[in-house]
């Protein structure tokens, strides 16, 4: 595409807690639909798609862009299957954001500073939690971890932090007065971010080298039996 001209970006998410869809068009958001759902998602995600859409041919699209979580299993497949699809249909790339970047980036354009912990939901009792420094860097490892554990991690930085995520509310519930909470913002995921921070990438970096794959952090809860783990080697 021409460097000089703003994307044009069809993002999906259905990570956690909502689902949406959102259509970037001459660098701002032209439309997006959003509902807070904790099923539903593979019922909703296309209708939402077909309507941020209406009126916008698939081929003026110059990138598809969808979260790749952590999040639910279910609905990470539903938007990552859909966003892939979509890319095979139409030879538009196909982007992955994770939701913890998305967190980030949305945060501090919103003015926050210092210490940032994003806690997501895994709808089971712990969440999947990820903290930065006041540069933005991960300290430590990604993880999923019991609320307990994560009230742990984020009361030993011995400094206060600002929580994102849609598993804030829990977290605060759990952990009372024993974390340095200098500020919470119980936030879901939305295609809207998704779609504004996947076009300044692929303004800056071009199109993805590989297709989308989900972030999984947790181990899965069954494996495949013996014969079939040798057939897939």
């Amino acid at each position: 595409m021409d460097p000089n001209r703003h994307p044009t970006v069809l993002a999906l998410d259905a990570a956690g807690s909502a689902c949406s869809a959102a259509l970037w068009r001459e660098g701002e958001l032209a439309e997006s639909r959003f509902a807070r759902m904790e099923y539903g998602h593979a019922e909703a995600l296309m209708p939402m798609v077909e309507e941020v859409m209406s009126g916008t041919g698939y081929d003026a699209l110059d990138l598809l862009c969808v979260g790749i979580g952590p999040g639910a299993y279910t609905g990470l497949r539903i938007a990552i299957s859909t966003a892939r699809g979509l890319s095979l249909a139409t030879s538009v790339p196909a982007m992955g954001i994770g939701s913890f970047d998305v967190h980030l980036r949305r945060s501090r354009r919103a003015g926050i500073t210092g210490p940032l912990a994003v806690v997501l939901e895994t709808r089971r009792q712990d969440v999947y939690l990820a903290l930065f420094d006041d540069a933005d860097a991960e300290v430590g490892a990604a993880c999923v971890c019991a609320l307990e554990d994560a009230v742990a991690r984020i009361a030993a930085r011995g400094t206060d932090t600002h929580l994102v995520g849609d598993a804030v509310d829990r977290f605060l519930a759990a952990s009372g007065d024993r974390a340095h909470v200098a500020g919470a913002e119980q936030v879901d995921m939305d295609a809207a971010w998704l779609a504004e921070f996947g076009a300044a990438r692929f303004a800056a970096e071009g199109a993805p080298d590989a297709p989308p794959r989900p972030l999984y952090l947790r181990a899965p809860d069954t494996a495949p039996p013996g014969a079939d783990r040798q057939r897939l080697r």
